[in-house]
């Protein structure tokens, strides 16, 4: 059963209770929903796609990136057998596509870090470490060599110079 919103009362039930409400005031939509989940060990994926369909929104979106770094798949050193969300078209993709942003608002994992957003994975650019979107898990380590070059190439960048220095140079 999906949840259910009452057009007239701005009121979004679940199973016939009271999750959230919709409020339009001022010539703005808000929604608040609060649902409380009891059960097994599946909820990670429900929410996952909660997630997923969140990060969809307009204000979710990307900035668009001041640098981009493509890595191959043969790069990963490690991997760990974690809970990850995936989807069938991210499964397929071959390689890794790291978009790093002058002005992140976010600093997890790092201050220094890069988006797959294809993959719904972020790279640590200090340790190399790759962690799933979803779950915040990590899942992955880059290979040194590879690592050593993405932070060449950030190196390289009159946006990311400073803070690779200070971040990985004077450590």
């Amino acid at each position: 059963m999906s949840l259910q919103f009452n057009q007239h009362t701005g009121k979004i039930t679940y199973r016939g209770k009271e999750v959230g409400e919709y409020i339009f005031k001022d010539g703005r939509s808000k929604v608040r929903i609060n649902i409380e989940y009891e059960g097994g060990n599946d909820w990670v994926v429900p929410l996952s796609w909660f997630s997923h369909g969140l990060s969809l929104l307009t204000e979710n979106q990307p900035a668009p990136s001041s640098l981009t770094v493509e890595t191959s798949e043969d790069c990963i050193a490690e991997e760990f057998e974690v809970i990850r969300f995936l989807t069938e078209k991210q499964v397929k993709r071959g390689g890794y596509k790291w978009d790093f942003h002058k002005s992140d608002a976010d600093d997890w994992p790092s201050p220094l870090h890069g988006h797959d957003y294809e993959k719904q994975l972020k790279l640590d650019a200090i340790t190399g470490k790759v962690y799933d979107v979803g779950t915040r898990e990590w899942c992955k380590t880059l290979k040194k060599d590879d690592l050593q070059v993405i932070q060449a190439t950030l190196r390289a960048s009159k946006d990311f110079k400073e803070v690779v220095v200070n971040l990985i140079d004077k450590t």
